[in-house]
């Protein structure tokens, strides 16, 4: 092809079409699959190349690794060099592709040939640079198969005479320990010995090298330590010393004893070199021997301090220089150095200062690396400081370093179990404005664990943190006026995980409360009903708004809400008791009025009918629970028609009742090791019912000792055991009068309805009704009357079985009604299962199957925006990839952790042999001696052929050679002359054929006999050899003339 593209026409052609640039790209690659049909090379070089170059913009050429593969054995070396790199780029996942196979041979010759000389010039340069070539090419495609076959050509190839050849043989090994991790054990004695190699180059690659493998198994490479160290005390190569150092820093945690031998050479290296890489390598190497310089009597070496002073000024003059780069490595520095030498920054108040500018960089990389050096300068003085800065830091700052911040100041505070905060009032102050901070999602539970912490381990600021907690679960409220304006919004925002955290802290400790809102300045309402602090408490925390709102809490922030609002009422309880004990006089603290009290009941009542509505189980077990708790105390379901003095009188006869189910005592902590050993000892013993009633106070469950439909006043059960069912469902009562016993009148109650909707429970507010008056075969939300609303519930089980309940018609019957088979319907609850065939018969579907349905092509997805021209292949190698199929981070993690698992320090085995590539050779068969069966069969054999032979030794041997019907016998009015056989050179021609002589006599013909053939034949053979005779002659004496 004459007029093809070059790599320069096709640069200038995409900058010239802006507008339809993937137009260009699409016509240009099919163009390019025309010319890699093409069997010239340098048509193909020049389409790979422009291939190549499409292959950096995005777009695939793993389509074209064959044409690569056969360019790679072009022998012109401009040719075969865009082979490779067209094959380095083009196989981007070896390990699938199927060409990478062709390659071996190719890249063994290769290699093999390397040592071959030219014998016309006596040199071998160019041989050498086709090695380089498939060295480098090997290092992109290795694979497990590859190298298996090629670890011996690339070991051989340390020997090669030319530097050139070891050092990139003695990289790409590398690059094969990672596919092939049994081959560094083959090969590690060689690689040893590179390290003694007259080259610089070719020490330079050894150490890179193993520096690289010491990442991943340090312990292997002890042995090589004296040989590092007489690199680091002899060399001078800067890149060299740079590796020199960082594996020898990494074998400091396998031998400590080679710290303290460390530290003289890296420190007069650090004094003499000017080279910043080294510079900062040789710090950090020291930083990392300081942890293991100690002696056996625990004492450290007198050069210490001078070494630690010589590490400070060198980082400080890092973090100070104008290089972004030289001040990000200072602080990393600094960071590995505060590990082994806490203290440093307390007596360098520069160095305190660098870092707290570094705060206010531009750049977050630095902000992160100053925050995390906070926690070495922090002391119980200058912390209130230090935190309110990071304060105002948190305020500007945005995206994951607000997050970083807010936890380096919990870490801060709580290290050591508090031991820098002097006032914990202030650290809740603290938590309470972390609390409100937005963005920090993540950040909230850790919040509410030490907020919850503090409360429990420090008595002193209990009552503290009940007031904050009051604070924040009131001031979620609408406030006096009922409406909420965007900056009382902004105020009122707080994590949702902080919210159980402060309702446990005030239902835990609500004995605490008058203490806590004995302060001026504190908002106690929660909208303009509020009675008190008690019922603002009790309003926030089963407001119906957080559980059927538009924004309705978490579920476990419900439960927990329901939980501590009870705890709450039995603290507003035994706090009215307090004031009616108190005969009138002035009390100091919190009053509990009888308003409040009653306001506290009403709220509860009315509430936790929707908190029992919930889905989950949790929340609604706990909202169920303390309904009927509070009605059989003897709280009216509606305590609308009831006095307020008659509410408080119920609530101070259980305040005792109250305070002993729900907090009996305040919870205490238990130490980190109680709980281990506690967890060490196990389970405790199984103990009696007997034991476990001895510690139950009974006295203050009074109402327990009044009849019931269910016991008596003794406690015995009434009826029979046998009546009792836990399968069978009794059928419900039909009465909608119940007697009220425990006033002893008989008032007739109306039937409770279901709940339904949330939104009709809130607007009616229909009661649960007393538990003490409800007959044995109702429950919670079934009363006799509503016993017909459930029929065709399929989420209410009865016992009786109802036709009229069937979910679906049965087979047969339409969708508006019909008869309904009773006898299958009886048979259970559930009803019978059926699996429609789909339209196959019985016989039918045992012996169809159905067929595999043939999957859809994929087609990749295009960028947005990107026209693409159609075109008749039916491969999508235009369309630009998304993201190279390339090793990601797990695999190379996976390869990592294979390499670390080859253990060098035991010898090799026999099993630990170098792979060889040789032909498997069938073995033999061992000679079967012949059994008598098959010397008969064999004989017969033998007869039969012998039959055959004679039969056609009696067949008539007048038939012609090629008469294959034997029209010898038959007569065609011409007498039949036996033609002499032909020789055994000449073919028998068509005139000797009796069928052609038939036809002949005949249409009347008279052909020649076909016996003068042969004759005519030698003679014309014989006049050519004298011809040719004559002509040899003739040439001869043409020559001696």
């Amino acid at each position: 092809m004459v007029f093809e593209k070059t790599l320069n026409d096709l640069v200038s052609g995409i900058r010239s079409h802006k507008r339809d640039t993937a137009l260009f790209i699409s016509q240009s690659i099919a163009e390019i699959k025309n010319e890699l049909q093409s069997p010239d090379f340098f048509t193909k070089s020049n389409a790979l190349q422009k291939l190549t170059f499409l292959q950096m913009m995005g777009y695939t050429m793993s389509w074209a690794a064959f044409a690569a593969v056969e360019v790679m054995s072009s022998p012109r070396f401009a040719l075969k060099r865009v082979g490779y790199l067209a094959a380095c780029q083009g196989l981007d996942q070896p390990e699938n592709s199927p060409v990478v196979l062709l390659t071996t041979n190719l890249l063994q010759k290769e290699l093999r040939g390397a040592n071959v000389v030219n014998t016309t010039t006596g040199k071998g340069g160019e041989n050498i640079y086709h090695a380089g070539l498939a060295i480098n090419c090997l290092s992109n495609i290795a694979t497990e198969d590859l190298g298996q076959a090629l670890l011996t050509e690339l070991l051989h190839m340390l020997n090669h005479p030319s530097p050139y050849i070891r050092k990139k043989a003695l990289l790409c090994l590398y690059k094969v320990f990672l596919k092939y991790p049994q081959g560094l054990r083959l090969s590690y004695d060689k690689i040893k010995l590179c390290l003694e190699d007259p080259h610089p180059s070719v020490v330079s690659c050894a150490v890179n090298v193993i520096t690289e493998l010491a990442e991943k198994n340090p312990k292997n490479y002890l042995p090589l330590a004296p040989a590092f160290f007489k690199l680091l005390t002899s060399s001078a190569n800067n890149w060299m010393l740079i590796k020199v150092v960082k594996l020898l820093g990494s074998l400091v945690p396998e031998e400590p004893r080679l710290a303290r031998k460390l530290l003289e050479p890296l420190s007069g290296m650090v004094k003499s070199t000017h080279a910043k890489s080294l510079l900062y390598e040789s710090v950090h190497a020291i930083t990392l021997c300081l942890p293991y310089v100690k002696k056996a009597d625990g004492s450290q070496p007198a050069n210490i301090p001078n070494v630690v002073e010589l590490c400070v000024e060198t980082l400080r003059s890092f973090v100070s220089d104008s290089d972004q780069n030289l001040k990000y490595l200072g602080l990393v520095g600094f960071g590995s150095l505060l590990l082994s030498q806490p203290r440093v920054l307390h007596s360098h108040p520069e160095c305190r200062g660098l870092i707290l500018t570094c705060l206010s960089d531009e750049d977050v990389t630095i902000r992160t690396r100053a925050l995390g050096l906070l926690k070495f300068m922090a002391t119980k003085r200058n912390l209130v400081d230090l935190i309110s800065q990071l304060l105002s830091h948190v305020e500007a700052a945005s995206g994951e370093y607000r997050c970083q911040l807010v936890e380096e100041i919990i870490r801060m505070c709580s290290s050591n179990k508090y031991e820098l905060v002097m006032d914990f009032s202030w650290y809740v102050d603290v938590l309470v404005i972390l609390a409100g901070v937005r963005g920090i999602d993540n950040q909230g539970e850790m919040i509410a664990k030490q907020w919850m912490d503090v409360a429990w381990r420090v008595l002193p600021v209990r009552c503290y943190a009940v007031r904050r907690s009051l604070e924040i679960l009131i001031c979620r409220g609408p406030g006096v006026g009922g409406n909420i304006d965007d900056a009382n919004e902004s105020d009122r925002h707080f994590l949702p995980e902080v919210l159980p955290a402060a309702a446990w802290i005030v239902g835990e400790y609500s004995q605490l409360i008058p203490d806590g809102v004995d302060e001026e300045g504190l908002n106690t309402t929660f909208d303009a009903s509020s009675k008190g602090p008690y019922h603002a408490l009790i309003q926030a925390l089963t407001a119906p708004t957080d559980a059927a709102g538009m924004n309705p809490l978490p579920c476990p922030t419900q439960a927990v809400f329901v939980q501590n609002a009870m705890k709450v009422f039995s603290a507003a309880c035994q706090r009215n008791v307090e004031t009616q004990n108190s005969h009138g006089m002035s009390v100091e603290k919190l009053v509990c009025s009888d308003e409040e009290l009653h306001a506290c009941v009403e709220t509860l009542m009315k509430n936790l009918v929707i908190y029992a509505e919930s889905t989950d189980p949790e929340v609604k077990e706990r909202a169920f629970t303390s309904y009927q708790l509070l009605l059989s105390i003897g709280f009216p379901s509606s305590t609308s028609f009831a006095t307020a003095a008659a509410t408080a009188s119920t609530c101070r006869g259980a305040a005792v009742t109250l305070t002993y189910l729900l907090t009996p005592e305040p919870m205490k902590p238990i130490s980190a090791k109680a709980q281990k050993r506690l967890a060490a000892e196990g389970p405790p013993s199984p103990v009696s019912v007997r034991d476990l009633e001895k510690g139950v106070d009974w006295d203050v469950f009074w109402f327990a000792k009044e009849e019931t439909p269910w016991f008596d006043k003794d406690g015995n059960v009434k009826g029979s055991v046998e009546n009792i069912s836990f399968t069978k469902q009794l059928s419900n009562s039909t009465s909608g009068e119940v007697k009220k016993e425990a006033v002893g009148t008989t008032e007739p109650i109306p039937a409770m309805q279901p709940f339904g909707d949330i939104s009709s429970a809130v607007a009616e507010q229909v009661p649960f009704g007393n538990v003490s008056h409800m007959t044995s075969g109702a429950s919670m939300g079934q009363a006799p009357s509503s016993s017909n609303q459930r029929v065709g519930d399929p989420f209410y089980l009865n016992s009786r079985p109802s036709p009229t309940n069937a979910l679906f018609p049965s087979k047969g019957t339409g969708m508006e009604g019909g008869a309904v088979d009773a006898t299958n319907a009886a048979t259970t609850r559930f009803g019978v299962l059926t699996l429609d065939s789909g339209g196959e018969s019985e016989e039918d579907s045992g012996m169809k199957q159905k067929k595999k349905k043939k999957k859809a092509k994929k087609i990749p997805k295009q960028r947005p925006g990107v026209a693409i021209a159609d075109s008749d292949d039916e491969d999508d190698d235009h369309v630009p990839r998304t993201k190279r199929g390339s090793i990601g981070k797990g695999d190379r993690a996976k390869e990592f952790a294979n390499l670390a698992l080859v253990d060098l320090t035991t010898p090799l085995g026999e099993d630990d042999v170098m792979p060889r590539n040789e032909h498997y050779v069938v073995p033999d068969r061992p000679p079967v001696r012949p059994d008598a069966a098959h010397q008969k069969q064999k004989k017969r054999k033998k007869d039969k052929e012998k039959k055959k032979s004679s039969r056609k030794e009696k067949s008539p041997t007048a038939a012609v050679t090629g008469d294959l019907l034997g029209f010898d016998a038959m007569s065609f009015g011409a007498p039949a002359v036996a033609p002499a056989p032909l020789p055994a050179a000449a073919a028998p021609t068509p005139s000797s054929n009796p069928i052609n002589s038939a036809f002949d006599d005949l249409l009347g013909l008279e052909m020649p006999p076909s016996v003068e053939a042969p004759a005519v034949i030698q003679a014309d053979e014989a006049k050519a050899r004298k011809a040719a005779k004559k002509t040899s002659k003739k040439a001869k004496k043409k020559s001696k003339q």
